[in-house]
């Protein structure tokens, strides 16, 4: 009789272990089957050593943006989670800040990453933890690149309250809080994302020392925008007001800009267009605004200045230069901002450019639709005048009211140096006679004060630019060549790199062949 084979005795085991599996498979689904039939579902659970379904617990994530934009309920989340910590027995750790400008009564409490707090609603517990998460597929250390982002755990048989109820009263909390510590904020943009402070600034619309009928028609086209929700919805146009603010510098513009926030309780966010990285980033900014508030965008001749309107067929020796490349911001990324399709992002917005020099300003930014109205700011008359005597130290009336009122025609002074006189001494007449003098110098041209609107203008002589040399005629050989390389050498911008003042031997002469 033959012997059997190793490789036929492995077969065998494994054929025999392979019965013995589907055995035991069939078997376990079978009693498993039956189990289910007789016993409920709880005493299933108990049996195969599994929590009940109604003791697991769900998490609800919260994170700091949706897409672009804050989170809402994550901003609600983190207001009433400060709350929960100032009432919470044992809390390992927290963080504490006070806000620029707020007083010791409004300190703030929030979460450090990584810690949790229990709040008790309807009977149930839940767990709000804090953790942070980082953006892209490299973790960075920069605590500007990190998300942060709420865990709202549960038992699972409380997902109906939770959702139903209990977000919904942390939201309406959230709001209450906000409505009862209602201030004015000033957002500064950094590094991609606004940064705010208070604004303790208490310039109002009656204050201002401006032209009466001027600030009766501003005072009126804002409360007309006020009241024209239904309007610009039933005209498909963006819920929007654009104002163009321009006038010699100390006239007043960022204080009507105050005066304007504090007259509609909006908040203002100041626009660096040179701490914008890119148009994406500007657009980032635009949308993460708040509504009702106020886009500030000051000196924009300058800003524009920074931002060139982007020209493909552009020549010449700016096209190439490295200033010109190097600007992300473009104007017609100031102008998408304005009214493009990104400027619709939000509503009851109002759009402020403040600038010295409004001829300076590119035509497009000026059309109507994008500055819907022109504010000029002047220099001081008499009416701004006695606004300011009287708002300074109670004085109505004074026999030098006649001399200032007549040398105001002849003279140009801001009412920056006027309020800086009248505040200068605490006695009315002396400060009157003070602010007369100056006017009475600056009519006679004399005085300290006199360079004041030159030097803020940057107005006065300045050195002649430097002439080009002529080009050098074909068959100058020797002169030729010492005009072109002493004009490299010895001029005011030596230019350095290759190629640069150096001469090549051509036809019938020598040319310079340096950078120009």
């Amino acid at each position: 009789m033959a012997m059997a084979s190793p490789n036929n005795k492995a077969l065998e085991r494994y054929k025999s272990a392979v019965t013995v599996a589907t055995s035991v498979v069939g078997a376990a689904m079978l009693l498993r089957r039956l189990i289910a039939d007789i016993l409920p579902g709880t005493a299933l659970g108990g049996l195969l050593l599994l929590p009940p379904a109604s003791a697991r617990r769900h998490v609800v994530l919260i994170e700091e943006f949706d897409g672009a934009l804050y989170n809402r309920v994550f901003l609600a989340a983190r207001a009433y989670v400060s709350t929960l910590l100032a009432a919470a027995p044992s809390v390992p750790l927290m963080k504490a800040s006070l806000p620029r400008g707020a007083g010791a009564e409004h300190v703030l409490l929030a979460m450090r990453p990584g810690t949790s707090v229990v709040d008790a609603f309807g009977g149930a517990d839940l767990t709000w933890r804090l953790s942070r998460k980082h953006d892209g597929s490299r973790r960075r250390a920069a605590a500007e690149d990190a998300r942060e982002v709420f865990k709202l755990s549960f038992e699972a048989r409380h997902k109906d309250m939770v959702l139903g109820s209990y977000l919904p009263a942390v939201m309406a909390r959230a709001e209450a809080m906000s409505q009862e510590q209602r201030q004015t904020k000033l957002y500064s943009n950094e590094w991609g994302k606004w940064r705010t402070v208070r604004l303790r600034n208490a310039s109002t619309l009656a204050t201002v020392a401006m032209d009466g009928a001027l600030r009766e028609a501003v005072v009126e086209d804002l409360d007309r925008f006020l009241t024209r929700k239904e309007y610009y919805r039933q005209t498909g146009r963006a819920w929007k007001r654009g104002y163009l603010i321009h006038g010699p510098p100390g006239t007043g513009k960022s204080s009507l800009v105050a005066a304007i926030s504090n007259h509609l309780h909006f908040d203002v966010y100041d626009l660096d267009v040179g701490g914008v990285r890119s148009n994406t980033e500007l657009r980032k900014l635009l949308i993460r605004m708040k509504n009702r508030s106020i886009l500030l965008v000051e000196d924009v001749d300058c800003a524009i200045t920074t931002a060139p309107r982007r020209d493909a067929n552009r020549e010449g020796p700016d096209a190439s230069s490295p200033a010109s490349k190097n600007h992300k911001v473009t104007l017609s990324g100031l102008l998408n901002m304005v009214d493009g399709l990104w400027s619709s992002s939000g509503q009851e917005r109002i759009l402020i450019f403040t600038t010295n020099h409004k001829d300076r300003l590119d035509p497009a930014l000026l059309r109507p639709g994008r500055m819907d109205m022109h504010v000029h700011m002047g220099y001081c008359c008499f009416v701004a005048f006695r606004e300011l005597a009287a708002n300074y130290h109670g004085v109505h009336d004074h026999p030098l009211f006649a001399e200032i009122e007549a040398l105001l025609r002849e003279v140009e002074v801001a009412p920056a140096e006027v309020a800086e006189k009248l505040l200068a001494i605490d006695d009315a007449d002396a400060a009157v006679e003070m602010a007369v003098k100056l006017l009475r110098d600056r009519k006679a041209g004399t005085g300290e004060d006199a360079g004041y609107i030159k030097q803020k203008l940057h107005v006065g002589p300045r050195r002649p630019r430097r002439q080009p040399a002529p080009a050098p005629r074909r068959g100058v050989v020797g002169s030729a060549r010492r005009v072109v390389l002493d004009e490299e050498v010895g001029g005011s911008s030596r230019r350095g790199g290759r190629g640069s003042g150096t001469a090549r031997r051509g036809r019938g002469g020598v040319r310079g062949r340096g950078r120009r």
